[in-house]
């Protein structure tokens, strides 16, 4: 069985205070800006200035970015006045933005704590298929800190400085030096509009692992939808069980995270995309140790989990036999090791150029392999959900990132046997021989379904969708999410039944109360979608079970709750006035 039937103890409630970034920065559709953080959960003196300062920061067109230098740094340490300072390092952050919110990285502009300009190179690093504004940009600059300082700038990214009136076509505004940055490169160009543009430097070069981190509000990872829905940690006023439990869990884990390594059978850390539920904790949170274990993950993963090709266009788990070519269809097993989503996350938001080959050839493994997984005496992809979600998440991360017309087409057949499959049954589920899929967990069930596999597959959905705007989406989540609230939950509705259909085993028990956590972003996205609020009604039902039955002990379970808990609370975040009250005082 996929979910152990236990209790997750309480754990210990945790101050989300060092380094969080979560000031109230204006974004409409994480509610309203007056919301206030409950007095359990509030910062502490030392690290109130510092959101303090965010707050000071964040005004129309800008954004903070917070520096964090190591503390272990070889830099000398910062002395009296008139002491010699610490050398500068390199700094390089990936930064996400919304859909439309900028279609030229020469548009940035850094300025330093005292508002000084800083000199910024910056190129794109993905951009959103459906209108072409950029995604993500990878900025980077130099900066001087002593080991543990922090340091705020300011990057701005509206339009650039008006020209003093009078001035000439192409005169610096009215005090502003007036010199261009110099091109260093053939890639590179210097026409930057503006003296405090960034230099457009198409060979600029990541440094994701340097000794100075650059991080942004969670507020702003949030409204960039960068990696889905979210909402910032210390924004969850509803579910703080969830973010004291899932952190806890976290640093008690014995053995530690990290001690599991590759498994191609039983437990391992990888499982349901560990560097994808590590940046999405990041993004929650946003400071700069989550970031480092984020990273560390992503990197682990295809040091150890992939194996590339010899000219390393094609890369499969390695897992897979040794001798597997496109001919023959991947495993299931490697099926849901292949992490499209976590290589996507880490090359978006360090533009890390190894991040991008590991989701490029991971896609093209599955592209090329296409044929073999639906064409043979079994299509693979409809044996269970999940096979078919694992596949169009790892499609949808390669055509985010190379929006190629081919690969558009590869996603859209994905989709449209998606959307058949649904159809044939009447259910709403995508029903299948759920025997078939685990003999050892259905003796007999010709036609049946996942909810938690189900809800894989709406997730791997959503990223389609953000991508082409394909509206045939709604209808398939919402049927999805009315099976789950009528016919697969159980007689005590506290849970989702394990499985739906098996004639020899109903599952109704709510033993496995625990997935409710992976389900219920079901729930949010169909509400998201239909704008109905009922969903978020049954949502928050049984994610209040979920949060009280959490079982985090393990990798497995804590990515598990990780990588979808987060979205749901950023598709409820969407509601608004008095149905958003309500609901926070039902839960309280």
């Amino acid at each position: 069985m996929d979910a152990q039937r236990a209790k997750a103890r309480p754990g210990a409630l945790r101050l989300l205070a060092a380094l969080l970034l979560a000031a109230p920065l204006l974004w409409t559709s994480c509610g309203r800006p007056s919301a206030r953080v409950p007095a359990a959960r509030r910062v502490e003196p030392r690290v109130r200035a510092v959101l303090e300062a965010h707050v000071a920061a964040a005004r129309a067109g800008s954004v903070p970015l917070l520096l964090v230098a190591d503390a272990a740094t070889s830099a000398p340490a910062k002395g009296p006045p008139g002491a010699t300072p610490p050398p500068e390092a390199v700094v390089s952050s990936g930064v996400p933005f919304a859909p439309g919110a900028l279609r030229d990285v020469r548009l940035l502009r850094l300025r330093d704590g005292r508002g000084a300009p800083v000199p910024l190179r910056a190129k794109p690093l993905a951009v959103w298929p459906l209108d072409g504004s950029i995604r993500s940009a990878l900025v980077a600059f130099r900066a001087a800190l002593a080991p543990g300082e922090r340091a705020i700038y300011t990057l701005e990214h509206g339009a650039p400085p008006r020209p003093a009136k009078g001035a000439p076509p192409g005169e610096p505004p009215a005090g502003a030096p007036r010199r261009r940055a110099k091109a260093s490169s053939p890639g590179q160009r210097a026409d930057a509009p503006g003296i405090e543009g960034a230099v457009l430097d198409e060979s600029l070069l990541p440094d994701p692992d340097g000794p100075i981190a650059a991080v942004l509000p969670p507020s702003w990872y949030a409204a960039s939808q960068v990696c889905g829905p979210q909402l910032p940690a210390i924004d969850d006023r509803r579910f703080p069980g969830f973010e004291s439990g899932i952190e806890g869990a976290l640093a008690r884990m014995t053995p530690a995270y990290d001690a599991y390594g590759v498994s191609c059978a039983g437990a391992h850390r990888t499982y349901y995309d560990g560097p994808h539920a590590l940046y999405q904790r990041f993004l929650r949170n946003g400071d700069a140790a989550r970031y480092r274990r984020a990273r560390a993950e992503a990197v682990w993963y295809r040091q150890h989990e992939l194996r590339f090709s010899p000219d390393r266009r094609l890369a499969v788990h390695v897992c897979e036999k040794e001798d597997w070519t496109p001919a023959a269809p991947l495993s299931w097993q490697v099926l849901r090791r292949m992490l499209g989503q976590g290589m996507l996350d880490d090359y978006l938001l360090t533009g890390d150029p190894a991040a991008k080959e590991a989701v490029l050839a991971m896609g093209e493994a599955l592209r090329l392999n296409l044929p073999a997984l639906t064409g043979g005496k079994e299509d693979v992809l409809r044996a269970t959900e999940r096979n078919m979600a694992w596949a169009m998440m790892t499609l949808s991360s390669y055509y985010a990132l190379d929006p190629r017309p081919e690969l558009l087409a590869a996603l859209r057949g994905l989709a449209d046997r998606t959307v058949a499959w649904q159809r044939q049954g009447a259910s709403g589920a995508f029903e299948h021989d759920i025997h078939r899929a685990d003999p050892s967990e259905c003796e007999r069930g010709p036609r049946g379904g996942s909810p938690f596999m189900t809800a894989l597959l709406v997730d791997a959905l959503m990223d389609y969708r953000a991508l082409t705007g394909d509206p045939r989406v709604r209808d398939v989540v919402a049927r999805a999410a009315g099976w789950l609230a009528e016919r697969a939950i159980t007689s005590d509705r506290r849970a989702l039944r394990y499985l739906w259909g098996c004639e020899t085993d109903a599952y109704d028990d709510s033993g496995t109360a625990d997935l409710n956590l992976l389900i219920v972003p079901v729930f949010g996205a169909a509400y998201a979608l239909t704008g109905d609020p009922r969903w978020i009604d049954v949502g928050d039902a049984l994610a209040d079970v979920g949060v009280k039955e959490m079982w985090v002990k393990q990798p497995k379970h804590w990515n598990q709750a990780m990588r979808a808990f987060g979205r749901y609370l950023g598709y409820r975040a969407a509601l608004a006035g008095p149905v958003a009250e309500g609901r926070l005082s039902a839960g309280r």
